[in-house]
């Protein structure tokens, strides 16, 4: 993505937000606020460009769409649930590298390289956060970390490990959104997967 259209921390704030709606189901609270307002966070940022516009009418129109906040806290955490916890035994969508790399067994490869990636910068997940590595909300999140460092130290430096993480989720997360696509009941998930598909896509 051209930093002169974008700035480094308007995508980093984009990346933190979109880790956050696959990390955690919104409480009721965020949930009336966002049909209130109509405004996300950062991401409000990106709508005027067409390649994030739809997505994020489409997210909007979904936590809309129920005729009170009550329904759509409840269904926004039903498909949290039944996408990403595989709450209800369907196939859902699931929020880790290793089910779209090699044999899609979970906690293999992937999450060992995240591992190893994260450890190597000293960082670690947030307290209370207990998924593998190779989680999406994690590899965002250490994504965001990398534009933030390279933004911060004089002349860069992060610019080889910020491409190999963007390659790194270009190579899985298109098939993550498309099994949102597949499967989310709400269609809200589904549409903030498809901007994070179209974030990566435009480059860092």
């Amino acid at each position: 993505m051209n930093s002169a259209l974008f700035p480094v921390d308007l995508v980093a704030d984009s990346l933190r937000e979109l880790a956050g709606f696959f990390g955690a189901p919104l409480d009721c609270e965020d949930v009336a606020e966002l049909r209130r307002s109509g405004r996300f966070g950062p991401l409000d940022d990106l709508a005027a460009d067409p390649r994030f516009a739809s997505g994020l009418k489409r997210a909007l129109d979904a936590v809309r769409a129920p005729d009170t906040d009550a329904k759509a806290n409840t269904l926004l955490n039903r498909s949290f649930g039944e996408l990403f916890l595989g709450i209800g035994g369907g196939p859902g969508a699931k929020p880790f590298e290793s089910a779209y790399r090699g044999s899609g067994r979970l906690f293999q490869e992937p999450a060992a390289e995240m591992h190893a990636l994260i450890s190597e910068r000293g960082l670690c997940p947030t307290d209370g956060f207990v998924e593998p590595p190779d989680h999406i909300t994690i590899e965002l999140s250490f994504f965001e970390q990398l534009m933030r460092l390279d933004s911060a130290i004089l002349g860069g430096g992060e610019r080889p490990a910020i491409e190999a993480m963007r390659r790194r989720l270009l190579s899985w997360v298109p098939a993550f959104a498309e099994q949102c696509r597949a499967h989310d009941a709400s269609g809200f998930y589904a549409a903030l997967a498809s901007v994070l598909v179209a974030l990566l896509d435009a480059g860092i």
